[in-house]
């Protein structure tokens, strides 16, 4: 632990607070499951962020020219890997109904409930570390957080 003196970096302490978040995570995955997660490469851990970030404002699926840009991979590589995540039961590709040659592309209902419990266990952490703040603390947080997510949003990256 850094001294009371020694400065901490921003991307220190966000890096810190992302891991606590992500311990939570991780503690949450039953030990049947762990073992397919922990063969994900990082790669395949941000398509699938991506899918289910994507997915939870827009249900019917995220489209393949969209993951592969987000994801910054070509669309070949792009297709490739959810090849590869379909394969081990994660993701779910879908023609759209909107367009008969587009693709969409989801987290399986599988992979789904497992994904719900390791967010819940994020949120847990994040409650957790918020009691340490006042409700006016609190407020001014979340009014940040909506305005960083705010500014990632307006520049593509949700």
């Amino acid at each position: 632990m850094p001294e009371a003196n020694e400065e901490v970096s921003k991307v220190d302490k966000m890096r810190a607070i992302t891991d606590y978040i992500n311990r939570a995570g991780a503690a949450a995955i039953p030990d049947s499951q762990r073992k397919k997660l922990y063969k994900l490469s990082v790669r395949q851990c941000s398509v699938m962020a991506n899918i289910r970030r994507y997915t939870q404002q827009h249900p019917e699926g995220i489209p393949m020219s969209i993951l592969a840009e987000r994801a910054g991979m070509s669309p070949s590589a792009a297709s490739h890997m959810v090849d590869s995540l379909m394969s081990q039961g994660m993701v779910e590709r879908n023609q759209s109904p909107a367009d008969r040659r587009a693709v969409l592309v989801t987290i399986s209902k599988a992979f789904l409930a497992l994904a719900t419990s390791i967010e819940k266990a994020h949120q847990n952490a994040i409650e957790e570390l918020s009691a340490v703040l006042t409700d006016e603390e609190r407020r001014i947080n979340d009014t940040v957080l909506n305005k960083l997510y705010a500014a990632i949003a307006e520049r593509g990256g949700i």
